[in-house]
């Protein structure tokens, strides 16, 4: 298993709100960083990969920096990882306030980029708001060429883009059209352990972890390869009941796990199992993962490290409760603390991907059913369902179109009962199966 950081790293760096994450917003297609006017909001380091004309890069997204050391040990954590991630770029794009004009922090960070012998582009940001002249001298100063941007508006970014490749070198065709990456979201509630999974995954402390809830405010992604396999994990905010989601910044922490969700192949739904129970709000979100969504799906019980007796027996009967479900999705016990059976998470997500991308010939498929429907005829109204052929149109998810006499008798029970044929027959323990039925 390695990272796939071989990538040249393009760092957005700066004072905190002077406008990083809207121009990461700005270049990204794939990923989007929460915007919200407060200073402090980005935390961990954000990234997606960019691809224009032959040139691939790795864009992040960093927190707010400063140059002196934070009481606040995860506003600390917050600046270190920001300067790390200068070292790693081949290009800093060094957002200042175009309106406010140099500060001392800002001086301060263009003499460190200037030790550090970085490929440097000062960004004057807000140029929608007219910059005086002094101003653009004033950044001139720092000794790096100087563009003005609007990256609310988008004005000056397709120089930034230029800038940007005529410095990081071009890649070969057969990279440019890589297969496709499994993409993995993580999500739960707050405080379950998702951050610490995906650091013990990646072996790096790539998420911040805090003992409090609310330290992952935006969904965090990296790539790793396992098995020959292209895995992009993304950690997500905790979600909480929509009744206890009342401040603004906490309502875009759950539009940003939403979004990560919408993008994955596989979610891992983690769910603190020293707890005893399934709540109403993670068996919410399990059957909109693999119900509406139709993602495949693995929950893992955390900390069981903290397990006792009796909340092993509750969840045991709740496991029970809920097999419906449960029977069809992939679930492992796991402890991030001692490592329980860590070593498998990778292996299970890999196994459900690959389930996920099964295909079925049309003509096995076709036979499977009728001798399905032979055994056990279906009903609706009193006439008796007919069914001509199936055939698989896409996977991920299994996608399967079933040509029917009349599709609108083919509800719920019916179509549930097709479906636990072909579980029963395929393996495709974690992943969703779509039926559509349609007129022949």
């Amino acid at each position: 298993m390695n990272n796939s950081n071989s990538m040249p790293v393009v760092a957005i760096v700066g004072r905190p709100n002077v406008g990083k994450s809207t121009l990461f917003n700005r270049i990204s297609h794939d990923v989007k960083t929460l915007i919200f006017d407060e200073p402090g909001v980005t935390r961990d380091v954000i990234g997606d990969v960019i691809q224009i004309k032959d040139t691939q890069f790795m864009l992040y997204d960093t927190g707010g920096i400063s140059m002196r050391v934070q009481k606040d040990p995860i506003l600390e954590e917050v600046r270190q990882r920001a300067l790390a991630m200068i070292e790693r770029a081949v290009v800093v794009l060094f957002v200042c306030d175009g309106e406010v004009g140099l500060v001392p922090d800002d001086f301060e960070l263009a003499k460190m980029l200037h030790k550090l012998g970085k490929k440097v582009l000062v960004l004057a940001n807000k140029s929608d708001i007219k910059i005086s002249e002094s101003h653009l001298h004033e950044f001139a100063r720092f000794g790096f060429p100087v563009q003005a941007i609007s990256a609310t508006h988008g004005r000056g970014i397709d120089a930034v883009l230029n800038y940007i490749v005529s410095i990081v070198p071009p890649v070969s065709e057969h990279d440019l059209h890589e297969k496709e990456r499994c993409r993995v979201a993580i999500i739960g509630k707050p405080n379950v352990g998702k951050s610490s999974l995906m650091n013990e995954m990646l072996k790096q402390d790539r998420v911040i972890v805090a003992d409090k809830p609310g330290t992952t405010r935006e969904a965090v992604s990296e790539s790793i390869t396992f098995y020959q396999e292209d895995i992009k994990l993304t950690d997500t905010p905790g979600m909480r009941r929509q009744r206890g989601v009342s401040e603004p910044l906490e309502q875009l922490m759950v539009k940003s796990a939403l979004r990560a969700i919408d993008a994955a192949h596989v979610v891992v739904l983690v769910v603190d199992g020293s707890s005893g129970e399934l709540s109403d709000q993670e068996l919410k979100l399990a059957f909109y993962v693999f119900e509406e969504k139709h993602k495949s799906l693995i929950i893992l019980f955390n900390k069981q490290d903290l397990v006792t007796d009796e909340s092993k027996e509750t969840l045991v009967q709740q496991k029970d409760m809920y097999k419906y479900l449960l029977d069809k999705v992939e679930t492992l016990s796991i402890s991030c603390k001692t490592g329980k059976n860590i070593g498998k998470v990778l292996p299970l997500i890999n196994m459900v991907w690959q389930r996920s991308r099964a295909q079925f010939a049309r003509d096995e498929l076709t036979m499977f059913i009728k001798e399905a429907l032979t055994r056990h005829p279906l009903y609706k109204g009193g006439q008796m369902l007919t069914f001509a052929r199936a055939e698989q149109v896409r996977f991920t998810p299994i996608t399967i179109e079933l040509s029917v006499g009349n599709p609108s008798a083919w509800e719920a029970t019916q179509l549930g009962y097709i479906e636990n044929q072909l579980r029963k027959k395929y393996d495709l323990k974690g992943t969703s199966l779509v039926l559509i039925p349609k007129k022949w």
